[in-house]
């Protein structure tokens, strides 16, 4: 039966620049929780733990499992490109067959501390690598299967295999709907499982390239996962605002500026958006060309120090799927989503036109209120300024007069009353007068809403 020798495990976290440098403090209280986790390690497992605080970004560590076998660690805190993120790297000493691979590996997960869902987070990579004795036929896919289902909890949808310093390699994920669609966080595994000590030893100089590898790789993935989320809520957004189109021709005035407003806002987010998915596509080819060079220099390197075979293809079809298909993806989304741009304009424009035919017509009527108004009053000012030389033979006048004793009008108030009353009535024949004057010389209003585009 295979033994599995001096097992390792790597975690390499990655993260974006943004909210990990300007938090200093973040860094050193999680190097402080380390230390603090390090310290109440899992007696089911260890029969002690010694942790060394190296500083605020490094912690080293070295102990005894119950196995008797020596374990050492270290998680650090590193940079690459204009990427950030952690390393864990944990080894055993010793022989390992059958179940008591499991017990190791899980002796080594509770090593691992709580790290938290950084909102930063780009992705994460497991990769164990080790030396195998006596390997039957099937005895690696085995291997390969339990040590995936120890660290992820559920088992592998997909697979790649290679070869690397004579060793095979074992590449798994899980994805959905489809092979290479919608990557699931934190279930990415690579195996190394070498053909003997010198290879392992070798091996482990490339440790910093596989690390700059997998980050070109979760960058790329978790750039292709933005995109389509992007997009989603664009025509989401887009759907939305087109469901209440029909209802602008029945809004009032204050409502159209509101939706006016509404409109141009998202207008604003939709090219936002739109440029956030063109800078999305610009990563991905950045972040491919960096991960083909990786996959380059790691082939290279391998074939100068060993004369062995290597079989570098589960890498390459990786590079052959972000061309063949999310390059084409969001290629095929910016040039879908430019026209939703066009109709989203032309709707601004339309909203914008209703809101000046609406003003306009506001305006006109309180003109046009104004007018009737000023000529009402004009009117029966200049009734009130005659009355002196009218009032004395309309007071004589017989009708005038028996109203005026049925009134019973005091005297003092019947020159008042005259002018008051007579420059009423002029000034509401004024007013009808402007009215039909302002209607036969104007052109004629819209009469409802709904006639506003007719």
């Amino acid at each position: 039966m295979i033994n599995l020798v001096c097992p390792t495990l790597d975690l390499f976290i990655y993260h974006l620049p943004e909210g990990w440098v300007r938090d200093a403090n973040y860094l050193q209280c999680l190097s402080a929780n380390i230390v603090e986790h390090y310290s109440g390690y899992d007696p089911k497992y260890l029969d002690f733990l010694e942790v060394t605080h190296l500083d605020k970004s490094a912690v080293e560590f070295e102990g005894k499992l119950k196995t008797e076998n020596r374990i050492n660690g270290s998680l650090r805190q590193f940079a690459l490109d204009e990427n950030y993120g952690l390393a864990l790297n944990i080894s055993v000493n010793g022989k390992f067959i059958g179940q008591e691979v499991v017990q190791c590996l899980d002796g080594m997960l509770t090593l691992i501390p709580e790290l938290g869902q950084h909102p930063s987070k780009l992705g994460q990579t497991w990769m164990v690598s080790g030396w195998v004795e006596n390997p039957e036929k099937d005895d690696r896919e085995i291997l390969a299967n339990d040590v995936y289902k120890t660290l992820i909890n559920e088992g592998w949808q997909y697979q790649e295999k290679g070869q690397f310093l004579g060793g095979t390699v074992f590449e798994f994920w899980r994805s959905s709907p489809q092979r290479w669609e919608k990557m699931e966080a934190e279930s990415h595994l690579v195996l190394i499982l070498y053909p003997n000590q010198k290879a392992m030893e070798t091996g482990a100089e490339f440790h910093q390239d596989w690390k700059a590898l997998f980050c070109y790789r979760n960058k790329i993935l978790w750039a292709y996962g933005q995109s389509r989320e992007l997009k989603e809520q664009m025509v989401e957004e887009f759907n939305g605002m087109s469901a209440s189109i029909k209802g602008l021709y029945n809004l009032e005035l204050y409502e159209l500026k509101l939706a006016l407003r509404n409109n141009s806002l998202a207008l604003s987010n939709f090219v936002n958006n739109i440029n956030r998915i063109e800078v999305r596509q610009h990563e991905i080819d950045l972040n491919l060309h960096q991960y083909e060079k990786s996959v380059q220099s790691i082939a290279k390197k391998a074939g100068n120090v060993f004369q062995v075979s290597n079989d570098f293809k589960f890498l390459q079809e990786f590079s052959a799927i972000v061309k063949a298909k999310y390059q084409k993806q969001l290629e095929q989304d910016y040039a879908s989503l430019r026209p939703y741009l066009n109709i989203l304009e032309h709707l601004r424009g339309t909203i914008a036109s209703i809101v000046e035919i609406s003003q306009a017509q506001s305006d006109r009527d309180f003109q046009t209120f104004a007018c009737l108004v000023g000529t009402g009053i004009g009117t029966a000012a200049v009734v009130a300024s005659s009355s002196p030389s009218w009032m004395i033979p309309l007071k004589q006048s017989p009708l005038i007069a028996a109203t005026l004793d049925q009134l019973q009008v005091p005297e003092p108030w019947t020159n008042f009353s005259l002018a008051l009353s007579l420059s009423a009535i002029a000034g509401l024949l004024g007013c009808l007068v402007a009215s039909v004057c302002i209607a036969w010389f104007c052109p004629k209003r819209l009469s409802n809403k709904s006639d506003r585009l007719r």
